[in-house]
């Protein structure tokens, strides 16, 4: 029975270990507006890991005072007690079954190293290319501003519009985009609509069921044509074939 205890704790610190880390990764790859959009989420995942520190203090201090069979069975009633808990915190709130919103949607383009070198900030890629930095901060800002606004959603987005809204001229964005991802900012929209539409047919059940016009008009495309022609110069594939996948 001793060996179990010390199984189960070893388990139970190594999984509040590795959830405390994920989250706090996740947290700091998302913008605050994004937190505040999905608060329910991060108040369920916060309270569930603060809920099993508890748990295992209780344990701990059962482990040091009582050690007899009825405070084993105790700490097992805790264990149920919290689960219980958690799980009648999703039953109350099935909306946590769909996810976050715009979950894994940020683009992982600014992965590379920045060198400062004689006063000027360059940063160098895999193969050590010379790549602006001014850059990469707008596409940070474009990042954070299309993930936490779900401006992509709206069919009449416009290159003015959102250079307006980030107070950055016109001409720097698209050179960004061009240089760096080698997108146009049409492109640029046109992946976040794609992949906001992969997200919702994986993971949101009324998704499944929604025609190819209705997936188009809902991710953002003002017509099934300029769907079906992003899906294919960005996938290869035609959107019939590439949701596909995500529908079952």
């Amino acid at each position: 029975m001793k060996i179990h205890l010390y199984l189960k704790g070893i388990s139970y610190v190594s999984y509040m270990v590795w959830t405390a880390f994920e989250l706090f990764r996740y947290y700091q790859s998302v913008s605050k507006s994004f937190l505040l959009k999905n608060r329910l989420i991060v108040f369920w995942l916060t309270g569930d890991l603060l809920l099993k520190i508890f748990v295992l203090a209780c344990h701990i201090a059962f482990n040091i005072i009582y050690k007899d069979q009825v405070q084993t069975m105790a700490r097992d009633f805790l264990y149920a007690g919290e689960f219980a808990i958690m799980a009648l915190f999703l039953f109350l709130n099935p909306r946590l079954l769909d996810g976050p919103y715009l979950k894994g949607l940020v683009f992982q383009h600014s992965h590379r190293e920045i060198q400062v070198k004689n006063d000027d900030l360059v940063v160098f890629d895999s193969d050590k290319s010379r790549i602006n930095v001014k850059n990469k901060s707008i596409l940070e800002k474009l990042d954070r501003y299309f993930e936490s606004e779900f401006i992509f959603l709206k069919s009449n987005i416009s290159l003015n519009l959102v250079a307006q809204s980030l107070k950055i001229k016109p001409r720097l964005i698209r050179i960004a985009l061009q240089e760096e991802l080698d997108f146009s900012f049409t492109d640029y929209v046109n992946s976040w609509r794609i992949q906001y539409a992969e997200e919702q047919c994986r993971d949101n059940p009324r998704w499944k069921s929604y025609k190819i016009e209705v997936i188009a008009t809902e991710s953002g495309f003002g017509t099934r044509q300029s769907f079906n022609a992003a899906v294919k110069k960005l996938k290869g594939e035609s959107p019939g074939q590439y949701f596909a996948r995500y529908m079952n």
